[in-house]
């Protein structure tokens, strides 16, 4: 019969807080067993099990890591040679969620080998049924707020900054196209998540000759990528929760606004700090057909990266410097957006196929004064994206 979508979406987050406990279990591990020979002999575990931990606690999603496990006792083993070289917090987590394995194996399979085939074959006859039920919910937001988004497109660009290597220089361009709203609706706000300048006024008119100051935070509008008089629409900021308000445009009834955000100061360079992962994000405030994010990671940083996705519940602020993946499954929804690898140099990679790409790109880049040549490019496109929720394109570092 199979899994039906409750059923995985549970096993989902089983698998991601087995992630999340083995990874804590490892961090308190002499840093000499963080392979599998090592750590198979420090244990005097078997090695094959060794492995299936090792790639467990690495695995990208939950049902990943339910497939990599070993079988419950051999995972019950090795929680019992781990225990005396970890917490006891520690060890009552594991244990927990070892109860929690023991128990969805009973009850939805024969075995933990018929567990793994039902989730392959869930993952093999993926339904596109969850794109219809994104667009049901696409239409039923529009119709219940009122205000609905064509596009939005948000491209990042990630160096180091070239004054204070402490610290990462974050560009970001957010184009909202095709923006509709009813008379009785709420007013357009464009939200932003660097704490609010003391002394903010109004965004900045940027223009094709505008450039960056690299060692300030800024937010512009970009006056050739936006409507007419768009500028010219801003009305009011709120400092509580960094929202700026705009107007409507008269006889305009589909707008368009671009918008360019400078922050040298908030995410911390992962090549001189601790801090293991690197987030990119765009929030869905309003329903939306369509979300393209782009990443431009500079190549230095990218070479000690995994890059991962998810979709993830709202817009959870976390505070930089602490940002750990593995603690962020708890938010993770059942939606699993595709990553693209984007080479700039092909004559027919993804920017030139799509020129109202391009010509957004061109204007952040020459903005920015870099070149496309020192950077990775990764994208994700959704269709009928969920309404209010965050997607990211992360990167795990590693030294």
């Amino acid at each position: 019969m199979g899994l039906n979508q409750q059923t995985s979406s549970e096993l989902m987050r089983l698998g991601e807080r087995l992630k999340s406990v083995l990874k804590l279990a490892f961090s308190e591990l002499t840093p000499h067993v963080h392979s599998i020979n090592s750590l198979t002999a420090f244990l005097n575990y078997h090695r094959s099990n060794s492995q299936r931990v090792f790639t467990a606690q690495k695995s990208t999603d939950g049902h990943q890591v339910l497939c990599a496990l070993p079988g419950v006792k051999a995972l019950q083993e090795f929680i019992e040679k781990a225990s005396p070289h970890i917490s006891a917090a520690s060890y009552e987590k594991l244990s927990k969620a070892h109860q929690l394995y023991a128990r969805a194996i009973s009850q939805h399979a024969s075995s933990h080998a018929d567990l793994k085939r039902q989730l392959n074959a869930l993952h093999d006859n993926k339904s596109p049924s969850k794109s219809d039920n994104r667009a049901q919910l696409y239409y039923a937001a529009k119709s219940l707020l009122g205000f609905s988004v064509e596009h939005v497109c948000c491209s990042y660009v990630l160096t180091v900054n070239p004054s204070n290597n402490h610290f990462l220089q974050e560009v970001a361009m957010v184009s909202k196209l095709g923006i509709q709203r009813s008379p009785d609706a709420a007013p357009f706000v464009q939200f932003y998540s660097h704490p609010h300048p003391s002394d903010f006024d109004k965004p900045t008119r940027l223009t094709q000759t505008s450039k960056i100051e690299q060692n300030k935070f800024s937010i512009g509008i970009v006056e050739p990528l936006s409507s007419a008089g768009f500028y010219n629409a801003y009305t009011s900021y709120s400092v509580s929760n960094s929202g700026m308000v705009f107007d409507d445009i008269p006889n305009v009834n589909a707008l368009d606004a671009t918008f360019i955000f400078n922050n040298p100061d908030e995410l911390v360079n992962p090549l001189t700090h601790s801090s293991q992962c690197t987030s990119t994000s765009i929030s869905i405030k309003n329903p939306a057909k369509k979300l393209t994010l782009l990443v431009f990671v500079d190549k230095k940083i990218n070479a000690t990266s995994n890059v991962k996705v998810g979709c993830y519940h709202g817009n959870q602020k976390v505070e930089e410097g602490k940002l750990n993946a593995a603690d962020m499954w708890t938010e993770r929804l059942p939606d699993f957006p595709q990553l693209q690898v984007v080479s700039l140099e092909s004559p027919k990679n993804y920017i030139t196929e799509h020129p109202e790409l391009a010509e957004k790109i061109a204007f952040l880049l020459n903005y920015s004064e870099l070149e496309d040549t020192q950077f990775a490019c990764y994208v994700m496109e959704v269709d009928f994206p969920i309404w209010s929720s965050t997607y990211r394109i992360y990167f795990e570092h590693s030294e």
